[in-house]
């Protein structure tokens, strides 16, 4: 059916502003206009009531017209009228949808006082209270259907009233001004329509945009709140129960789950719930992988449900009772989707597509979350199973440590036995071999002479050997005794230089002693420190090739623990590897191979039986001191030397 000019004219001025652009509904901005025009007739209403008290004073008191008694009349009653509605009006007895109609009564009323006046007084100049009225009216009006017809009453009335009188050469010009007023009143009432409609318009969409933004921050501060709270939470089943009872409690969902694939990935179970549909014992939804919550845990996408009895994918087995829209979020970590939240509601478009971000982020939270539990538990039950070996592990240790210790005092107690034991016949053969050696027919011999003398320095040797023995044994049970005495390091060390003499000229090595002439006197066992120092020389020299140098020199120094003095013993040799500096301060280890190693004291890499830096630092740590090596590393080539550090106090702690 094709629309009337009338609604395409009211169509053209009532819709300038295309509401739908700004998703406004027009009904929403007709009532909107309707409470404005209403909140001013009861200015309207009173102004024109005194207006017409006024006017039937002047009219009674200051005219003399034609059908003065009635216009006064008139006048009164229209006021007495207006003051009555202006009443109620203030009151609100009036609906606002009402606006338009009260607005005509008020305009009705002013028209018919115009055209009594035309009819008593028909002149033409008269005919400009009616074009100031058309105008007015343009402004007080919101609806074209009741401003059109005012206008068309108007006219009729002033055409009727011309017809009467029609001689008079001033009815074109005043038929002109009504003209005028006419369209400007068209005019003024377009623009003030088109002004409060863009007002309401712009009202509106700043109330719905605050309204919005009140609501995406109360769902973000409820999305960051509980976000805090469940990320504290490492316990996946406490997890899974709180996620649910706190977006219940935030969001008041009629029911909330969180749904996670079994083990065999063949169903999706909601391992935890909460909602008023929720009895006591859960309602433990399970969803197939076809259902909304299978479509979503395969897809990985957010679904916003109106009604979900209407969706292809709907599975009863997954809808809780007198539910009817849902929102189904993935928990994802990265590409990988753990599992579901699913928010229902219990009335339809409970949830709207535009709340799919807000709900997301928290879905993202609530999977950070789950996914921190879950490692959490798989740490949880690595470190269980960690304690388990480790306990295994330490229970197997400390039974091979109970036997290492009790071999190692049967081994020390054999040392010391042994010691024993070796220096009796070793005493009665050195005995004999000093008794062969002063007697004269050996002396005259030089062949037995030289067997002779080759006897006694091995035994000299055995006796070192056993005396270290018996060292190691007293430094193992802590039974070393020291005898404290003042020691001076230059004068033991000259001492103990000259013991290697020989040694030294024999393979071309210089020893050097400096800086331990400003040295002081220590406290200490001056035959203890002495088979320190022999010890570590001995060392020095054994691995320092023919022509090389050792380097003995020393410092005094202060330190929080008092004075002390530190020797430095360094030479030329073939150095000691990283992984070694700490093993060699072991008893009886060797370096390289056994078998291969000479049996001379000084001869270069010859071998021993593994005691002497062993002895050497238990005396050092008698003596409330410290020892340890600095090397780059072995190298028979590069030779990088060692650099044995002693420090020992220069006074014993009482």
């Amino acid at each position: 059916m094709k629309p009337s000019f009338f609604q395409l004219f009211r169509q053209r001025f009532n819709n300038l502003v295309r509401l739908e652009r700004l998703g406004v509904p027009e009904e929403q901005i007709v009532e909107a206009l309707h409470k404005t025009q209403m909140d001013g007739l009861p200015f309207i209403y009173g102004s024109f009531a005194i207006m017409f008290f006024v006017y039937a004073a002047i009219q009674y008191y200051l005219l003399d017209e034609t059908g003065q008694e009635v216009m006064v009349l008139v006048a009164v009653a229209s006021g007495i009228f207006l003051l009555v509605a202006f009443v109620l009006l203030l009151r609100g007895f009036v609906p606002a949808k009402y606006a338009e109609g009260g607005t005509a009564v008020v305009a009705s009323v002013i028209l018919l006082t115009i055209l009594l006046r035309f009819v008593y007084n028909p002149v033409p100049n008269q005919s400009a209270n009616l074009a100031l009225f058309l105008f007015g009216a343009g402004v007080m009006f919101t609806s074209l259907r009741w401003y059109l017809f005012m206008q068309i009453f108007c006219w009729l009335a002033w055409a009727a009233i011309f017809r009467q009188h029609p001689n008079h050469e001033e009815w074109l010009y005043f038929g002109v001004m009504i003209f005028v007023a006419t369209f400007t009143g068209l005019v003024a009432h377009w623009v003030r329509l088109h002004a409060l409609q863009q007002a309401e318009i712009y009202r509106f969409v700043e109330r719905r945009q605050r309204r919005e933004l009140v609501q995406r921050t109360v769902q973000q501060q409820t999305s960051f709140a509980v976000g805090q709270r469940i990320t504290s939470i490492l316990e996946l089943d406490s997890l899974l129960d709180q996620i649910a009872t706190l977006i219940w409690q935030r969001y008041e969902a009629y029911y909330v789950g969180v749904f996670l694939p079994n083990k065999n990935q063949l169903a999706i179970e909601a391992v935890a719930e909460a909602g008023e549909a929720v009895p006591a014992g859960g309602l433990k939804l399970k969803a197939g992988l076809k259902g909304l919550v299978g479509w979503v845990l395969a897809n990985g996408r957010p679904l916003c449900i109106d009604d979900i009895t209407r969706d292809f994918r709907y599975d009863p087995n997954e809808k809780a009772p007198n539910a009817q829209s849902e929102m189904l979020l993935p928990l994802k970590m990265g590409d990988k989707v753990l599992g579901v939240l699913d928010l229902q509601g219990d009335k339809t478009a409970a949830f709207l597509p535009n709340e799919i971000p807000n709900f997301q982020l928290l879905a993202d939270q609530v999977a950070i979350a789950l996914e921190n539990a879950q490692l959490y538990a798989e740490i949880k039950r690595f470190n269980q199973q960690l304690e388990q070996k480790v306990a295994e592990r330490t229970q197997a240790l400390q039974g091979a440590y109970g036997q290492l210790e009790r071999l190692d005092k049967t081994k020390t107690d054999f040392i010391t036995i042994a010691s024993h034991e070796l220096r009796t016949p070793l005493t009665i053969v050195n005995f004999n071999a000093q008794m062969l050696l002063e007697d004269e027919a050996i002396q005259a011999n030089a062949f037995f002479k030289k067997w002779t003398q080759g006897i006694e320095r091995g035994v000299a040797r055995m006796e070192e050997v056993v005396q270290s023995m018996l060292d190691v044994a007293k430094i193992d049970s802590s039974s070393l005794d020291l005898y404290l005495a003042p020691v001076d390091l230059l004068f033991l060390l000259r001492q103990i230089a000259k013991r290697f003499k020989q040694s030294l000229a024999d393979r071309s090595i210089v020893l050097d002693l400096d800086g331990l002439e400003r040295l002081p006197e220590i406290e200490g066992d001056v035959e203890a420190l002495q088979k320190v120092f022999y010890q570590v020389l001995v060392n020095a020299i054994k691995y320092t090739p023919d022509g090389g140098r050792v380097m003995v020199n020393g410092r005094s120094q202060t330190t929080a623990n008092g004075s002390e003095v530190e020797i430095i013993i360094a030479d030329s040799g073939v150095g000691i590897a990283p992984e070694l500096h700490e093993l060699i301060f072991e008893k009886f280890y060797q370096t390289g191979e056994v078998m291969l190693h000479s049996s001379g004291k000084t001869s270069f890499k010859g071998g021993g039986a593994g005691l002497g830096l062993a002895i050497a630092r238990g005396i050092v740590v008698a003596h409330n001191g410290r020892i340890w090596v600095e090397s780059d590393g072995y190298d028979e080539d590069l030779l990088p030397g060692s650099r044995f550090h002693i420090v020992l106090p220069v006074k014993q702690p009482e």
